[in-house]
C-alpha cells in the first residue's frame, strides 16, 4: 500500500519538498493509517507534516486519544494543534456543526502557521457512502459526484489521497504495520444516516457485485468530468448574460430562453452555484424546479421566494436575485423651499419662483428630471408608493388606474414597487417620476406655473 500511496502521490503532485502538510487525524484508523504513510513519506521527500486533532468529548476514549496523538507528536517532533468542541452536548445537526467546527480550525491553524495543505483520511467506502446519501436526499449533478480528491481550501489546498484504498485494505494495512488506532463507539450506531447506509446498504451492494465500490468511484469521476464539460460550455456565456447589481445580479433571459432545455437546466443550476450557493444560501430540488419551470412560462413577471428573504424575480426579459432589502419610508411631506432624500439614490425638491431649494453639492451631478405646477395645486405635497387602486388622470377627461399604466408599459414589477407616487393635500396624483406625468403638473396658463418639482437620481 506505501508503495502504491507515493507513486500516486507523485504522480498527482499531493505533495513536494516545499509543502507543509497538515493531517487531521481523529485517532482512528483512517486517519492514523494516514498519519502513517505521511509519516514516511515526509522522510522521503522531505515536506513538512503537522496534526491537526479536534477532542469532540462526545466518548470516553476523546482524552486518550487526545494524549496518545500529543505523545506520538512528541516523540516524532511534529507539531501538534489540538482543539476541544464545547457544544458537544447538542443533539440536534450535530454531524453537520461538528464538521463545521473542525474545518474551521484546520482552516484557522493552516492560516496562522503557513501550512498549503490539508489532507483527511476518506477512503473508498466513504465516497460510495456519500453518494448514496446524496442520491438518497436529492441532489444537483455536480454533487453526486461525491467526495473530491483535491481543492482549494482556506490559504492553499484540501487532499484527500486514501480515496483509491477501501475501508477493508485499510485495516488490512493497519494490522500489517501494527499501527494503533482507537475505535469510535458512535460508529456502530444507526442513530446517525451515514452509519445506516455503512451498516445494512453498502454491505449488501457489496454482496450483489464485490466491485461495487470500484463502480461508485468510477461514477464518482464520470459525473466529475461530465460536470466540468458542462461548466466550461456554459461559463463562457455566463460572463455576458449574467451581471452584478447592487442587491444581487442580473441574468439577461431574452438569449439563454432560445436554448434548449437542457441547456437552461444547467445553466440555472451554475447561476444558483456562483451566486446564491456561495452566499450560504441554499436552494432544495422544490424551489429549483420552480425557478426552472418559470423560465419555460409564457407570462412576463414571476417571483419565487427563497430562504433568508431572497427572491428570484423574473421580469420580461431578464430575471433577478434581489437579497432582502430595508423597506425605505412609507411617506414624506414636501413643502416649498425643501428638499428630501426618498433613498440612498433618488432625492426631491419643491421650489417657487421666490423661494429656490438648495441642492446637496454631493447630489449635483445626478440624472435629473423636472416638471412646473401650478400655483393652484394644493400644499403641501405627500409623496408614497403605489397603493392598489390608484388613478392617475392623463386627460382633464381620462383617467387610467397606475397598474395598468405599468403594465401597458412593461414596467417590471421591481421597478413598480420602487416608484414613487406625487400627490397634492387633495390626494390627486401629478407625477410618478420616470414613469408617468398626470395633466394636473401641465399649467392650463404659463402664468400660472409657480412651482417646480426636481427629481434626482443616481444612476
Amino acid at each position: 500500500m506505501l508503495q502504491e500511496f507515493f507513486q500516486l502521490g507523485e504522480q498527482r503532485k499531493y505533495w513536494s519538498k516545499e509543502d507543509k502538510i497538515l493531517l487531521g487525524v481523529s485517532g482512528g484508523i483512517d486517519s492514523m493509517v494516514l498519519l502513517h504513510l505521511m509519516h514516511e513519506v515526509a522522510k522521503q521527500t522531505g515536506c513538512i507534516i503537522g496534526i491537526a486533532h479536534i477532542n469532540h468529548q462526545l466518548r470516553m476514549e476523546s482524552e486518550e486519544e487526545e494524549r496518545y496523538l500529543e505523545n506520538f507528536c512528541r516523540e516524532n517532533e511534529l507539531p501538534f494543534y489540538s482543539e476541544r468542541w464545547l457544544e458537544s452536548q447538542t443533539t440536534k445537526g450535530i454531524e453537520v456543526k461538528a464538521r463545521e467546527f473542525r474545518y474551521a480550525f484546520f482552516k484557522q491553524i493552516m492560516k496562522e502557521h503557513s501550512f498549503t495543505v490539508l489532507m483527511t483520511a476518506h477512503h473508498l467506502d466513504d465516497q460510495a457512502e456519500t453518494i448514496l446519501m446524496r442520491l438518497t436526499r436529492g441532489s444537483i449533478l455536480r454533487n453526486y459526484s461525491g467526495i473530491k480528491a483535491e481543492q482549494s481550501f482556506g490559504s492553499g489546498r484540501l487532499v484527500r489521497p486514501l480515496l483509491i484504498f477501501s475501508k477493508d485494505e485499510l485495516k488490512v494495512f493497519a494490522k500489517q504495520q501494527n499501527i494503533v488506532y482507537f475505535e469510535d463507539s458512535s460508529n456502530h450506531s444507526d442513530l446517525y444516516f451515514r452509519n445506516r447506509i455503512r451498516h445494512h446498504v453498502i454491505p449488501y451492494l457489496k454482496e450483489e457485485n464485490t466491485k461495487f465500490l470500484k463502480h461508485a468511484a468510477a461514477f464518482s469521476q464520470q459525473i466529475s468530468l461530465a460536470d466540468e464539460l458542462i461548466r466550461e460550455t456554459i461559463s463562457v456565456r455566463y460572463d455576458t448574460w449574467v451581471t452584478k447589481v447592487a442587491d444581487g445580479w442580473q441574468l439577461e433571459l431574452s438569449a439563454l430562453t432560445k436554448e434548449s432545455h437542457s441547456f437552461q437546466y444547467f445553466f440555472l443550476q451554475f447561476f444558483l452555484q456562483e451566486t446564491l450557493i456561495k452566499e450560504k444560501i441554499m436552494i432544495n430540488q422544490e424551489q429549483f424546479e420552480a425557478l426552472s419551470a418559470i423560465l419555460a412560462q409564457a407570462a412576463p413577471q414571476k417571483t419565487v421566494m427563497l430562504e433568508k428573504g431572497w427572491r428570484f424575480i423574473k421580469e420580461y426579459d431578464r430575471a433577478l436575485l434581489i437579497r432582502p432589502t430595508e423597506i425605505a419610508a412609507d411617506a414624506f411631506t414636501l413643502t416649498v423651499g425643501e428638499g428630501i432624500f426618498l433613498s440612498e439614490t433618488e432625492w426631491l425638491g419643491l421650489s417657487s419662483l421666490d423661494q429656490p431649494v438648495a441642492v446637496p453639492e454631493e447630489i449635483e451631478h445626478w440624472a435629473e428630471a423636472e416638471r412646473w405646477i401650478s400655483v393652484e395645486t394644493g400644499l403641501p405635497l405627500h409623496i408614497r408608493h403605489r397603493k392598489d387602486g390608484d388613478r392617475i388622470a392623463l386627460t382633464p377627461t381620462l383617467t387610467k388606474r397606475l397598474n395598468r399604466l405599468f403594465i401597458d408599459k412593461k414596467i417590471p414589477n421591481s421597478s413598480r414597487e420602487q416608484a414613487w407616487v406625487i400627490l397634492t393635500n387633495h390626494n390627486r396624483i401629478i407625477w410618478v417620476p420616470k414613469f408617468a406625468n398626470s395633466h394636473l403638473s401641465i399649467p392650463a396658463e404659463t402664468d400660472k406655473i409657480h412651482y417646480r418639482l426636481l427629481y434626482k437620481t443616481k444612476e
